[in-house]
């Protein structure tokens, strides 16, 4: 069973008034309440900005820096809840402004995961549904649609990752393991493995968690995954109009991010949610064996030298990958074998994906052989 709901959707679609259900034009009404919601998402932005540089220093290099008297502040948390607050009242009494919905996403993903990105991407397709007509902000004669999406364009990046990228990438992967996100599996497997956590944690922390826990995070990605689709859909019915430019935002990136992410999790999970559901965690049930503890920092746990499944094989070919990279840089062997592994663990449709930039190719073979493939996978969007 998914997560209950994140967001109060009766609250956040009731109509503003009878006279003007989408509310006012803030920029122009009311720009100081506007300008702190979006001053309070900058700060939370800037505030991670601290925190990932201050966690580039060492103990020693801390240490050095002190005495040299140039000390590094510890940064403060970023207050994702002030911001996910404004945005809700001002999208529930005061405006259906898309660029409030837009930090919204990013602050209800960063405080409720997968789930909070899910109830986050509904509220957008079920705002633009409703309120479409009188949505800020409004159509222009010359831009169209242009500065209405603009923002929903910034969280997939248009030449670059937009801003909702990293953060669905800092989700924990495993409920309860804080440590353990997409992007630290990322680093273990296909990265290198230079970072604290190796896969192995990975593989021991999965069988600590409740299958229902497990269960529960795979169908909120699912439903993430499925909410942002409709999304898209919407946004696109929406924004292509006769005569004008189609200001459609773009959505590959996040699309991608996010089933990515949901091969990781199938990835880790395939011998714990098999189709009879009647699999047990493995061990004694105490996390020492893991290194890991709920919501703590990792031990790293050497992974065991043996071959016993093809997860053991392609973390054996890792370290080959880094015994080449380390003893022979100037060596295209490295990056080849990190490239078999992260092949190995796709899906033939995912693969096949990756191989094949020609859309009507891949259309051909999944003619002919019935494997499913998805043509919009190289969409310009």
């Amino acid at each position: 069973m998914a997560s209950e709901t994140t967001l109060d959707f009766d609250q956040l679609l009731a109509p503003i008034s009878d006279e003007a259900p989408s509310g006012q034009y803030l920029r122009r009404s009311d720009f100081e309440r506007f300008q702190r919601a979006k001053d309070a998402r900058a700060e939370a932005v800037n505030a991670e900005r601290k925190i990932r540089e201050f966690a580039m220093y060492d103990e020693d290099e801390l240490a050095a820096l002190s005495e040299q008297g140039q000390g590094v502040e510890v940064p403060s948390s970023p207050d994702w809840r002030s911001v996910l607050d404004q945005c809700v009242d001002i999208i529930s009494h005061h405006s259906k402004d898309l660029w409030v919905a837009s930090w919204l996403v990013e602050a209800n993903t960063r405080r409720n995961g997968y789930a909070g990105a899910r109830d986050a991407f509904r509220l957008v397709s079920k705002i633009c549904e409703t309120y479409w007509d009188g949505i800020y902000p409004p159509h222009d004669e010359e831009d169209g649609y242009l500065d209405t999406v603009s923002q929903l364009a910034s969280l997939n990046g248009v030449e670059g990752p937009g801003t909702l990228i990293a953060p669905l990438e800092e989700i924990p992967l495993l409920p309860e393991y804080g440590a353990l996100t997409y992007a630290a599996y990322r680093e273990a497997t296909v990265g290198g493995g230079g970072g604290e956590v190796t896969e192995n944690d990975f593989d021991n922390a999965v069988r600590q968690i409740d299958l229902d826990q497990l269960r529960q995070q795979e169908e909120d990605l699912a439903e993430a995954i499925e909410a942002y689709k409709e999304m898209t859909a919407v946004l696109e019915s929406k924004c292509r109009v006769e005569g004008e430019e189609d200001h459609t935002p773009p959505s590959s990136q996040i699309r991608r991010t996010l089933e990515t992410i949901q091969q990781a999790f199938s990835n880790l999970t395939r011998n714990l949610l098999s189709s009879n559901g009647d699999a047990e965690p493995e061990g004694d049930g105490e996390t020492a064996a893991t290194g890991l503890t709920p919501n703590a920092g990792p031990k790293v746990d050497l992974a065991q030298a043996q071959v016993n499944n093809r997860e053991d094989a392609f973390r054996m070919l890792m370290k080959a990958s880094e015994f080449f990279r380390k003893t022979e840089p100037h060596s295209p062997v490295s990056y080849m074998l990190q490239q078999t592994v992260e092949f190995g663990r796709m899906d033939l449709p995912t693969l096949l994906q990756k191989l094949i930039q020609d859309s009507s190719v891949l259309k051909n073979l999944s003619e002919r052989t019935g494997i499913p493939v998805k043509e919009d996978e190289y969409d310009d969007d």
